[in-house]
């Protein structure tokens, strides 16, 4: 596949004319909503940054509207399955996509991808900050990130990692690691989601994984699985006692992910509004952004424009590490 080369300031004006023309785009778009159940579909299993993400925000919407919101976990193919759903759904707002890194990721890595990551859909508003995390099983002998390191160095045989699937934020922090410090070449273990591979992770049957904190975080608080460095540039709130790599000699590896919610292309602007509106209204409060804290995310919102022209960024970032 030729990789698409975005322009940032082309890319935008694509997303930003969607939104223009979606004000006519749907000839009978309700003034009050919502007046059905609100479809959320998260294209993970459960227990993930996503899911733990838009289960919490459904409830919160729910006693704001008055009205259901259906967490629905269409898992697979890197999040293509969930996302491909919401694509090609009516863009009537009562089908919304709870999104991950993989939307910047996939277009790069898919020869066959079964929406258009700009034209498909429409941006409504960032809603957290992934950091991750290093982490090991209780029972496994490595001690720390540097022995971690030592350890890949030296192996035999290649130590094996766990990720969610190609191109996945998982096995991308591990690419990075493995680029950054020169690392020999390791045996990835793909699971379904950041759930699955824990069981296996937990047994020690993977040596290692990189994996977001708030889906390894009750693990490590449990005392399954061993945290050695969390992959951001500071330190987190909810693991303070806990260094970053970058603080025990990973050469400037820095490593986060980000979610956000996408409905399909086309929605009428009165609905990318409301839907941007009472997001961030949630995301704002000072006990929601607790609870994000808690779950080892930051819990951060935006504009529908600037949400769009972070995932532009995002896209070119990925387009220059994977198809330079």
């Amino acid at each position: 596949m030729v990789a698409p080369k975005f322009n940032r300031r082309e890319t935008l004006c694509a997303w930003l004319s969607s939104g223009l023309l979606s004000a006519f785009g749907v000839a009978h778009a309700q003034s009050a909503y919502p007046t059905q159940p609100v479809k959320w579909v998260v294209p993970v299993t459960t227990g993930g940054p996503s899911d733990l993400v838009a289960r919490m925000l459904g409830k919160e919407l729910q006693s704001l509207w008055s009205q259901s919101v259906v967490i629905e976990n269409r898992p697979g193919a890197s999040q293509v399955v969930g996302a491909a759903y919401v694509a090609k759904a009516y863009p009537d707002g009562y089908t919304l996509l709870q999104a991950a890194a993989n939307m910047s990721i996939n277009p790069f890595l898919m020869n066959d991808l079964p929406y258009d990551t700009v034209k498909d859909f429409q941006p409504i508003t960032l809603t957290h900050l992934t950091p991750y995390v290093v982490v090991v099983s209780a029972q496994s002998s490595v001690q720390s990130f540097a022995d971690l390191i030592e350890r890949i160095r030296k192996a035999s045989t290649p130590m094996t990692y766990g990720s969610t699937g190609p191109g996945s934020p998982q096995q991308l922090a591990t690419l990075l690691l493995a680029q950054q410090l020169k690392l020999p070449a390791m045996t990835e273990v793909p699971f379904k989601g950041s759930s699955a591979a824990h069981p296996d992770l937990i047994a020690n049957r993977v040596d290692f994984m990189i994996d977001p904190l708030a889906a390894s975080g009750p693990h490590i608080k449990s005392g399954l699985l061993r945290a050695l460095a969390v992959t951001t540039r500071e330190r987190n709130g909810s693991f303070p006692q806990l260094p970053t790599a970058l603080e025990q000699g990973a050469n400037q590896y820095v490593f986060a992910s980000w979610g956000g919610v996408f409905a399909p292309a086309r929605l009428p602007a009165s609905l990318v509004r409301t839907l941007n509106q009472d997001i961030r209204k949630i995301l704002s409060n000072p006990e929601v952004m607790k609870k994000f804290d808690s779950m080892g995310l930051v819990a951060q919102g935006s504009s529908p424009e600037e949400f769009g022209a972070f995932v532009v960024d995002e896209m070119n970032r990925w387009r220059a590490l994977i198809k330079p």
